[in-house]
């Protein structure tokens, strides 16, 4: 089974539409780990409909949750983030200690309006470079802007990263974001994937098809980076 590092989920109970409860939360912890998930970046969201929670109150989630986990004999270690809606004052409230990155890190877990046009994808991920963050742009699969798969090749010049979810990997072949992801991934354009897991009902984590299809179809090096290596980088700070 791979070992996995997930960088993309709503694990902390009643802070976003993530989980719940702490029960729930625990069942997806369990889930994860029967997948393969070993350690988990906890990014509950900051702005648009789900206001701006309090770093501290995220940490203590945090915190909570990993202790709930090992008396349940759960050995998932989960780290504090966020995922931020972008706004133009993002790379400057991340700086004032209002917004977590990824694990204390340079990385910053990004995400954008469903309409954004490219460039102004292309402006934000500017912005945040020029602060000194490198941003990683969640679930790209989800925006038209970067449809034209050159794009992303255009943004990881400009100094950004690209995350998608397992789920869109695993999908079927016939779907339109499923063969662009894995389009993507062919082309060596993506650099983390996650599980954005929120609930055990309509978004539970789900790994197994696109696990699959990615050791069968990418050179293990590059699987092991995207599982692991990359992720690791994250967590100690460490330049890509």
């Amino acid at each position: 089974m791979a070992k996995i590092i997930d960088t993309h989920s709503h694990i902390l109970p009643g802070i976003d539409d993530g989980a719940g409860s702490w029960k729930e939360a625990l069942c997806m912890l369990k889930t994860a780990q029967a997948q393969g998930i070993r350690r988990v970046i906890a990014t509950p969201h900051w702005g648009g409909p789900f206001g701006y929670t309090d770093p501290v109150q995220i940490r203590e989630l945090c915190f909570t949750l990993q202790e709930k986990a090992r008396r349940h004999n759960i050995s998932v270690k989960i780290y504090q983030g966020q995922e931020v809606m972008y706004t133009e004052e993002a790379a400057d409230r991340i700086a004032n200690g209002e917004i977590l990155t990824l694990a204390d890190s340079r990385y910053v877990l990004a995400e954008f309006y469903q309409g954004i046009g490219y460039s102004g994808i292309f402006r934000a991920v500017q912005r945040f470079t020029q602060s000194g963050y490198s941003p990683i742009i969640a679930h790209a699969e989800r925006y038209e802007a970067l449809k034209d798969i050159g794009r992303l090749e255009e943004l990881r010049k400009q100094g950004a990263y690209i995350q998608l979810n397992f789920r869109a990997i695993g999908g079927k072949w016939h779907d339109f974001t499923t063969r662009w992801c894995r389009k993507a991934l062919k082309e060596g354009f993506v650099h983390f994937v996650g599980t954005d897991m929120h609930n055990m009902r309509t978004r539970k984590p789900e790994t197994e098809s696109a696990v699959v299809w990615m050791e069968k179809h990418l050179e293990p090096d590059y699987v092991k980076k995207l599982f692991l290596k990359n992720p690791e980088k994250i967590l100690r700070n460490e330049r890509l």
